[in-house]
């Protein structure tokens, strides 16, 4: 899809219509689910809404570059988006701010809360996405890729993503962040295993990852790239927005840190999970 007139107010379109799932989920979850902590201070718009035009941009490329159609773009647009912006984070914040930490600095029943926010969010905004961008129809056939060494190649992404984690947080995150790293995390109880936590989310990430280094419109390093600023770029947007559990030098800390990681992480692993010889396949 080349740039228009046209493409740039589907964009506008989109992002606003993000801002308001956002704003949507949060009533419902609030409201309806009552989970939401009342004695948070609102968010600013501005930052919110930037968060939504960086996010907007990342998916509205990966559902107009996109080889599938219909209901199969709809679930692989929910789970890159959910899994990446969502989900991956709610599962480290449950594990580092409340079962490691002592005392618990956010309640699982929070966590829970944000995820559900996430989930709802995702299934507002990507059916409007896939619709607006004229990808909603009968499914094509497109080529599925064949998955030879898939396991092995999906185990050494996980390592692969364990030692990008701890590079990062040790050369980039605690330099960065200094004092406020140690106020936020000085408390932790860390258990022996947690390259294996890590390793587990790493799989999660393969499967993300796979998804989009199959079925973007391109190849080679351009493919890799993109697939590396896509994951970068919905990792750390949310950041760019105040929130009540991170102290402004530690979040800063973090975008640079996962923006930097995440990008190297994922041209890497999209050129281990691409796979070039293709069969025919309902998409």
């Amino acid at each position: 899809m080349g740039f228009s007139f046209g493409v740039l107010l589907r964009f506008i379109g989109l992002s606003v219509w993000h801002f308001l799932s956002l704003m949507i989920a949060a009533l419902v979850v609030g409201q309806f689910l009552s989970l939401a902590d009342p004695g948070t201070k609102p968010a600013e718009v501005g930052p919110i809404f930037l968060v939504s035009l960086i996010e907007t941009a990342a998916m509205f490329w990966v559902v107009a570059n996109s080889k599938l159609t219909g209901l199969r773009l709809l679930l692989a647009s929910i789970v890159i988006f959910h899994g990446t912006k969502t989900l991956l984070m709610m599962v480290e914040l449950a594990f580092f701010l409340n079962i490691w930490a002592a005392p618990p600095l956010i309640g699982l029943e929070r966590v829970l809360a944000l995820e559900l926010h996430g989930l709802l969010m995702a299934c507002l905004f990507c059916p409007v996405l896939v619709l607006v961008l004229k990808k909603w129809g009968r499914a094509n056939f497109v080529s599925s890729p064949v998955n030879q060494n898939i396991a092995l190649k999906i185990l050494g992404v996980s390592v692969f993503y364990w030692l990008c984690y701890w590079s990062a947080g040790s050369f980039i995150l605690i330099p960065l962040a200094g004092d406020a790293f140690n106020f936020t995390y000085g408390h932790l109880q860390v258990p022996h295993w947690l390259w294996l936590f890590q390793m587990g989310r790493g799989l999660v990430w393969a499967f993300i990852i796979y998804l989009l280094a199959n079925y973007l419109k391109s190849s080679g390093f351009r493919l890799y790239f993109q697939v590396g600023l896509i994951l970068a770029g919905l990792s750390a947007a949310q950041l760019l927005s105040p929130n009540p559990y991170m102290m402004d030098g530690l979040r800063y800390a973090h975008i640079v840190e996962i923006l930097v990681s995440m990008l190297i992480f994922g041209i890497l692993a999209a050129w281990v999970l691409r796979f070039e010889k293709p069969v025919d396949s309902l998409g």
